[in-house]
C-alpha cells in the first residue's frame, strides 16, 4: 500500500479515525463519546478518547504505512494544560455558573466585532476560559496554556503547540475575523499569548513523538499537521470540487450539528445573533457566514426507540402531510423525522442568502429522503451529495496531500 494518511475526528458524539490512500478510504474505526466528571465539573473523556485514538493507530499501523495524521474537532472545546499535563478540559454543554456567566458577559466584545453571538453554556469557548480562572486560578492563565481542540490532539502526536484560526473563530468570543486578530477580550485577559503560536491548518508541525511512534508502531517520520475544525474541513474540501469551483456554494455540514454555510456570495451578509448566525472562519481566514442548529440531536429525539430505522423517499408525501409520526411505523417516522431536518436545512439557507449549489456531507448525506427533500424546498438550486459522506475527513486528507487531492465525483439529487 502507498503511503496511507490518518484523519481523526473528535466530534462531539463520536470520536472516529479513518485511514486513506490514493484518495480512497481504506478502514474507519470510531467511538461513541460520554462526558465524565472531573474536580466536580463536568467535561471531555481525554483519557478515554486518548487510549483509543492510540490503540486504534496501532491498529491501522500493523498494516499500513502511516505517513501522515491530520486531527479535527469540535468547535468551543479547548483543553487547559499546566506543562505536559492536561488539568482540564470542559464539556461545553456543561452550564456556566449563573455569576460567572454574568461577569462575562460584561467583558466580551460586541457582536460586531467577533460575529460570535452570546451562547448558552459553555458554547463561547471564552465563556470556559473565563470560567477556568476560577476554577483553576492557580494554573489559568499566569502558569497554564489553553490548546485549541483539533491542536490538543496534534500536540499530543507531536508535542509541538499551535493554535489555528477555524477553531479561533468558531463562535468563541476569541477572534475577531473582519480585522483577522485577537478579540480585545482575549488579549486583555492574557489567553490570546497562551493558546499557542498561530499556524495554518495545512501547517506540518514535526513528526511524531519518540513515545507515540513506540506506542503505535507508526513511522518515527510520520508527519502530524496542524489540523482544523470539523465544518471548516467539510467547507475546505468542498472547494476542492469541480463541481462547486465555478462560484458561489453552500454546504450542510450534517452530525450533531447541522452547520449550514455560505461560501463565496455576491451580496453582503446579513448576520443576526437573535437567529443563532455567525461567521465561521475558513482555513485562510475568511469570514464565512453560518447559520446551524443541533438536528443529529433532534433526530435522535425523535426517532427514539425507532432509531436506525431507515427513510422511504416513497413516503416523502406521507410524511410532509403529519404534524408528528411519534405512532407511525419507523420508516414512516424515520421519512418525516427527516422531512422535519429538511424544513429547518432550507431555513438556515435563507438565513445565510444560499447561493449556487448546495452541497449535503456527514452523517445524513446518505439519508435519500433528506436530500430529496431539500432538493424540492430548493429548485432552483443544485443540491448534491458526496459519494463518500463524510466530508470532514476529505479535508483533512486536502489539507495533507494538496494539488494531488483527487475529489470523488458528486451525486446530483432530484
Amino acid at each position: 500500500m502507498d503511503q496511507a494518511i490518518a484523519v481523526i475526528d473528535a466530534g462531539k458524539t463520536r470520536t472516529k479515525l479513518s485511514l486513506w490512500s490514493g484518495g480512497q478510504l481504506v478502514r474507519q474505526l470510531d467511538r461513541l463519546n460520554a462526558p465524565v466528571v472531573r474536580d466536580g465539573v463536568t467535561q471531555l473523556d481525554l483519557t478515554g478518547i486518548h487510549d483509543w485514538l492510540i490503540a486504534s493507530l496501532a491498529d491501522f499501523a500493523s498494516g499500513a504505512k502511516i505517513g501522515a495524521v491530520v486531527p479535527t474537532g469540535h468547535g468551543a472545546a479547548a483543553v487547559l494544560m499546566e506543562g505536559e499535563t492536561a488539568v482540564a478540559a470542559l464539556d461545553y454543554e456543561t452550564p456556566v455558573p449563573a455569576d460567572v456567566a454574568a461577569a462575562y458577559e460584561r467583558e466580551r466584545d460586541p457582536f460586531e466585532a467577533t460575529l460570535s453571538p452570546r451562547l448558552a453554556d459553555g458554547l463561547n469557548l471564552g465563556a470556559q476560559l473565563y470560567w477556568l480562572e476560577q476554577l483553576y486560578p492557580r494554573t489559568w492563565p499566569e502558569r497554564g496554556e489553553a490548546l485549541l481542540w483539533p491542536q490538543y490532539w496534534a500536540f499530543v502526536l507531536s508535542g509541538v503547540r499551535a493554535s489555528e484560526v477555524t477553531s479561533l473563530g468558531c463562535h468563541s468570543d476569541l477572534w475577531r475575523p473582519l480585522e483577522g486578530q485577537f478579540s480585545k477580550l482575549a488579549i486583555r485577559r492574557g489567553w490570546a499569548e497562551r493558546l499557542g503560536a498561530l499556524r495554518h491548518a495545512a501547517a506540518m508541525l514535526g513528526p511524531v513523538r519518540a513515545s507515540i511512534a513506540a506506542a503505535t508502531g507508526l513511522s518515527h517520520d510520520c508527519r502530524v499537521y496542524c489540523g482544523v475544525h470539523d465544518s471548516n474541513a467539510a467547507l475546505y474540501a468542498s472547494r476542492g470540487l469541480p463541481e462547486l469551483s465555478t462560484g458561489p456554494f453552500s454546504v450542510v455540514s450534517t452530525g450533531t450539528w447541522f452547520i449550514c454555510l455560505n461560501a463565496g456570495g455576491s451580496r453582503p451578509p446579513r448576520y443576526d445573533p437573535a437567529e443563532d448566525m455567525l461567521a465561521n472562519v475558513d482555513v485562510d481566514g475568511r469570514p464565512t457566514p453560518t447559520a446551524r442548529f443541533m438536528g443529529g440531536r433532534d433526530y435522535e429525539a425523535w426517532m427514539g426507540e425507532a432509531m436506525g430505522a431507515a427513510s422511504d423517499v416513497t413516503l416523502l408525501g406521507a410524511a410532509s402531510d403529519l404534524v408528528y409520526a411519534q405512532d407511525s411505523e419507523p420508516g414512516l417516522r424515520a421519512t418525516w423525522a427527516a422531512v422535519e431536518l429538511a424544513k429547518r436545512a432550507d431555513r438556515a439557507l435563507s438565513l445565510v442568502e444560499a447561493e449556487g449549489p448546495i452541497l449535503i456531507e456527514g452523517r445524513f448525506a446518505e439519508d435519500a429522503a433528506f436530500g430529496e427533500a431539500l432538493a424540492r424546498l430548493r429548485p432552483s438550486q443544485t443540491v448534491y451529495r458526496s459519494t463518500l459522506a463524510d466530508g470532514v475527513a476529505l479535508g483533512a486528507m486536502r489539507l495533507a496531500v494538496g494539488a494531488e487531492f483527487q475529489p470523488p465525483p458528486l451525486q446530483p439529487i432530484g
